[in-house]
């Protein structure tokens, strides 16, 4: 029955598949580090080997997970010089982003970034910490759909998932994430001021700079692992 509820929806059964194996990372129920039972999963789900073995394809080639032929599939742990690479790839996509979105951009574009940040200010004091993601993922949107670019969009979108939704970590350091909002205020300023060269530098080369958000990053991911250990154990996170 799992795998009726689990699978709705008009899409092709691999990629229903594949969205149920995104959930259940999401989730924790899968977890970095750990092996995936694919006769399990098969047998819970209803369907054969050959759509769950296209999924994990799609996932392999997104990162999340690595096919060892003959010995199983086994969820990928972020490293921290996992975690540089990542951070640089995005910085540069999204700064491509910025800078293509930039003439498309408008007084009302500019408002709803401040309205945003705002927003997602509040949402931190008020600990609505799943609200403040939602934002802050609404806010870098922003450009990276706004440059029309597809395959851009989901690179960066599959990376940021390996960052920080897998499972989803809202153990939040409060004060990087001040010094998130107060970047995001100097990328608004910069774009107000029409000054798309400094913008796109400051987000590349500091917010999205793995060497000065390192202290910060630790911090975020030793208490994302201790959580990860737990859920492997079977304790409660909270």
């Amino acid at each position: 029955m799992m795998g009726l509820y689990a699978l709705r929806g008009n899409k092709s059964l691999r990629e229903k598949v594949y969205d149920f194996l995104k959930g259940q990372m999401n989730e924790g129920k899968l977890v970095p580090g750990s092996i995936i039972n694919l006769q399990e999963i098969s047998k819970n789900l209803g369907i054969s080997m050959t759509p769950l073995r296209e999924a994990l394809v799609k996932l392999e080639v997104e990162g999340f997970i690595t096919i060892i032929p003959r010995r199983g599939v086994v969820l990928n742990t972020l490293t921290l010089s996992k975690i540089k690479e990542i951070y640089r790839v995005i910085g540069s996509l999204e700064a491509a982003a910025l800078e293509d979105f930039y003439p498309l951009m408008n007084e009302e574009t500019l408002s709803n970034l401040k309205e945003l940040n705002t927003k997602m200010r509040e949402a931190l004091k008020s600990k609505d910490f799943d609200g403040y993601m939602d934002m802050n993922r609404n806010f870098h949107e922003t450009w990276l759909v706004g440059c029309g670019n597809e395959e851009l969009y989901k690179v960066v979108k599959s990376m940021k998932e390996r960052l920080y939704e897998f499972p989803r970590n809202v153990d939040l350091i409060l004060e990087w994430e001040e010094v998130s909002l107060s970047e995001h205020q100097m990328i608004i300023q910069y774009l107000e001021e029409k000054n798309i060269q400094k913008a796109v530098h400051y987000l590349k080369d500091v917010h999205w700079s793995y060497q000065q958000q390192e202290f910060y990053i630790k911090q975020y991911y030793a208490k994302h692992l201790e959580n990860l250990e737990k859920m492997r154990k079977g304790f409660p996170t909270l």
